[in-house]
């Protein structure tokens, strides 16, 4: 995307006439007789909430991070009961990984955790679609994860309850995630407050119940009428912001 618009604004450069020079690609287009439907959105705000498990459960909230995609990699992740408190956190270096090999070894080091210390009846927690529809079909389709889906089906059987959480509530491992790239080592926290200052801060927002906003855009479709004026002008229609 970042070449394109570069050769955009080239393009536009190249106008002969400066005096006819638009202040918009669309209206460049439009000097070269190609005519730009620009791209309504919708905007959607939501309230989104970390919310506790039920009595006598745990909740595993895990989430992965990749720069660049593939790049460095890390994940992290964070045990809680009903009220909120902290059992054990972690965040891990994964050297170079894509995102969903990243968010799948978190659950899998985060699992790991709860095996060590025995404890079951657990929620788990992700902001990945793809792993939490994989975990609720118990299918996994990737080659790639194949080593790491037979782990987490090894401890499959201490999850009662998969989640799919918007990253907005799932900060607290997030910012696990994002410190285990930094870091590039492997720590697990025992303690709230030894876990870096990110993580604190996101996990006493969650633990108050502060909800954060979550703001979604939808492009809405062009008309019929919007594509009949285009193909009438210029026949090559193109999709723009």
């Amino acid at each position: 995307m970042r070449h394109v618009t570069q050769w955009l604004r080239s393009t536009h450069s190249l106008v002969p006439n400066k005096t006819k020079r638009s202040r918009s690609v669309c209206e460049a287009f439009g000097l070269w007789g190609l005519h730009i439907i620009p791209t309504q959105t919708w905007t959607t705000v939501r309230s989104v909430r970390w919310t506790p498990p039920r009595a006598g459960q745990w909740k595993l909230n895990v989430d992965g991070a990749s720069q660049g995609n593939p790049g460095s990699s890390g994940g992290g992740g964070i045990l809680r009961d009903s009220t909120g408190c902290i059992l054990f956190a972690f965040s891990n270096f994964y050297n170079i990984q894509t995102n969903t090999v990243a968010e799948a070894m978190a659950i899998r080091d985060g699992l790991f955790l709860c095996e060590e210390q025995n404890i079951t009846n657990i929620v788990l927690e992700s902001d990945s679609k793809v792993l939490v529809d994989m975990l609720r079909a118990d299918s996994c389709p990737h080659w790639r994860l194949k080593n790491i889906w037979a782990d987490i089906m090894r401890c499959r059987g201490r999850i009662t309850t998969i989640t799919h959480q918007f990253r907005e509530g799932n900060q607290t491992a997030d910012a696990l995630a994002a410190h285990g790239v930094r870091s590039r080592r492997r720590t697990v926290f025992s303690f709230w407050q030894d876990m870096p200052l990110e993580a604190r801060g996101a996990h006493r927002l969650e633990r108050l119940g502060i909800p954060s906003l979550r703001i979604h855009r939808t492009p809405l479709p062009a008309s019929p009428r919007q594509w009949r004026i285009a193909w009438r002008r210029s026949g090559v229609v193109t999709i723009g912001r």
